[in-house]
């Protein structure tokens, strides 16, 4: 296996020979279409393809036609598709594979991520003090006053108390110490908990004098009633929503465009913004209208608690403008690192200030649960819930099964989204209720060390993102990023799933590692299938739209464990490339080294996402 290193060496030369018709191949072929073929636009050969088709895993070649996949073999079967026009697109031994849709993410929530400072840990980031977040926020905010003028605060996005040296949350005194005039406002990696300092509580209206919010908690500082900074859940989201009161539509547009463009460059041809308000909705068909328009598709799931007129309304199969509500979306608890996932036994070693027959607590209530599902179900609403803890689980699959058995269960495609602590005998009546699920294996990178010390204990951890237990029921599943809760990095997402190592190289649940090629489909054709969509995507077919990756190498010729050193190549979507990698060196700290380290006021924005380098 070459190391990462070769790998860039290769691109370098490789892209450029790739994005040109061969001249060498216009030699060796005819420019006259064989009788009865049609001739394709686009031909692509030289490496390997893997289709996802189980009648048909591997081809030389494939061809395509008006955006679709014309025709897909062995180089002898394919030839006849060459004609005088067809460019032919030679992959020199890199492999092309169908374009990763996301299961689930939040394209809106990436542009923030993409525009914030970045407080992620290694190796994303640098976040691995409070010392060194107070750092990169202060040197954001050296860098880019006009977009803190513009939203009059500093957000940060991406630290992990998991991860910081002193293994707890900032607090609000020490963001004060970075600015104490304006909000700053740094948000969990998670992103169901953020910090925020002195003047963010103002603004948010966060007072000793302020209740608690159901479905969240407020910290307090120790002995009183005084917020400490640190919002769970419902006060963290509606702090959040304040404090960027002053983002205007124009503002809200360029971060989910970022978002859009940010997925391309780890694969994605379409996306996902799995927890949409009306707003985001809105802004999003507002941005497809115009000229920019969107590269890629996106379904949005709006929130089932919030809007459900607008999800009736709006909820549709079809793409406008490459966008549609495919559905709706229901939260029931929230994040198992940051403990405010609902148990339905006490965490294993939870922090101090909670006591030790701490569970977490829900996010929404058996009758809001119960009452959605039924909606749902009766109006025919594709439902995504996400459910982390037991508990949480326990309530969705008693709300499925009641509501399945008034109105039916026949390809509603309902989905768990994450399912990270989940018992053996869940996972059967998943499969008994036809429940899809979309896990995340990826936490067994960024969190196994952490589940295993800390929220469910050595043995526990072994079956977080159980996919052996799904796999062993004949039942298939998605795996998906969760973005902005890390980079929608496809890479890591394949390499988590076959190896399931943590960051101190530790096997989180061996019994649940799988092949490279289902990795493949959990991110290709079955999230497809998730989406109503495997008839358009997710397998290289005849007649599928030609959404296509090419990867570095052939994921499933090298050693597994060299999995993340893989790199994105190429995007395409429907045959236009939307997407380049080339070499452009990192340039700062604070944005995404793989994306040339700036933000789009700077290179990254004016470059359109131009560099695909992995750190």
């Amino acid at each position: 296996m070459a190391t990462g290193l070769c790998l860039t060496r290769i691109n370098r030369f490789a892209v450029a020979a790739l994005a040109a018709t061969s001249f060498a191949a216009s030699l060796l072929t005819t420019s006259t279409v064989a009788l009865g073929a049609e001739p394709a636009d686009t031909l692509y050969r030289g490496g390997p393809i893997l289709t996802m088709n189980d009648a048909q895993p591997r081809a030389e070649a494939l061809a395509v036609k008006d955006g679709r996949i014309l025709a897909v073999g062995t180089e002898s079967e394919i030839q006849p598709y060459i004609g005088a026009q067809t460019q032919v697109r030679e992959l020199n031994g890199q492999a092309l594979i169908p374009g990763f849709v996301d299961a689930h993410g939040h394209v809106a929530a990436v542009g923030l991520q993409a525009l914030a400072a970045n407080l992620l840990p290694p190796p994303d980031g640098d976040g691995n003090s409070i010392e060194a977040l107070q750092s990169v926020l202060r040197q954001y905010a050296s860098e880019y006053e006009a977009r803190i003028n513009r939203v009059n605060a500093i957000i940060g996005f991406g630290y992990d108390d998991s991860q910081l040296k002193e293994q707890r949350h900032p607090t609000r005194q020490e963001l004060d110490a970075v600015r104490d005039d304006i909000p700053v406002y740094i948000v969990h990696q998670s992103g169901h908990l953020a910090v925020a300092n002195t003047k963010a509580l103002e603004v948010a209206g966060i007072t000793d004098q302020t209740e608690e919010m159901p479905g969240g908690v407020i910290r307090r500082e120790a002995g009183t009633q005084v917020p400490n900074g640190v919002l769970e859940e419902t006060p963290h989201f509606v702090a959040l929503q304040k404090v960027l009161g002053n983002l205007d539509a124009d503002g809200a547009k360029e971060m989910i465009r970022a978002g859009s463009k940010l997925v391309t460059t780890y694969g994605y041809t379409t996306a996902q913004e799995g927890r949409a308000t009306t707003g985001q909705v809105r802004s999003m068909q507002a941005l497809a209208a115009s000229d920019e328009g969107f590269d890629i598709d996106i379904v949005a799931y709006p929130d089932i608690l919030v809007d459900r007129s607008f999800i009736a309304e709006q909820v549709s199969r079809e793409y406008r403008n490459r966008v549609r509500v495919g559905g709706a979306k229901l939260t029931i608890d929230g994040s198992p690192q940051g403990f405010t996932a609902w148990r339905d036994r006490p965490y294993y070693a939870p922090p101090s200030q909670l006591r030790r027959d701490y569970v977490g607590y829900p996010a929404a209530s058996p009758d809001q649960v119960f009452e959605a599902i039924n909606w749902a179900f009766a109006n025919d609403i594709q439902l995504l819930t996400h459910s982390n803890g037991e508990a949480a689980t326990d309530l969705l699959l008693a709300a499925i099964g009641t509501a399945a058995a008034e109105h039916g269960n026949d390809d509603r495609r309902a989905v768990l989204i994450h399912g990270q602590f989940l018992r053996e005998d869940q996972v059967d009546a998943i499969k008994r209720l036809k429940l899809f699920p979309s896990l995340f294996p990826m936490h067994t990178f960024y969190w196994g060390d952490w589940h295993r010390e800390r929220t469910v204990g050595p043995e526990l951890a072994d079956n977080i993102s159980p996919t052996g237990w799904v796999l062993d029921r004949g039942m298939r599943f998605s795996t998906h990023h969760d973005a902005p809760v890390a980079f929608p990095d496809s890479m890591r997402v394949l390499d988590a799933t076959v190896t399931r190592r943590s960051r101190s190289g530790d096997i989180i649940g061996p019994a649940h590692r799988v092949d490279v090629m289902t990795a493949l489909k959990a991110m290709t054709l079955w999230p497809a299938w998730q989406h109503f969509e495997e008839n358009e995507k997710g397998s290289l077919e005849p007649g599928k739209l030609a959404d296509l990756v090419v990867l570095s190498a052939d994921p499933t010729a090298v050693d597994p464990e060299t999995l993340d050193q893989l790199t994105v190549v190429m995007t395409i979507k429907e045959d236009q490339v939307i997407y380049q990698a080339d070499d452009q060196p990192s340039t700062s700290l604070l944005w995404p080294r793989h994306l040339g380290g700036s933000a789009p006021d700077g290179p990254y924005w004016r470059q359109q996402l131009h560099s695909g380098h992995r750190h």
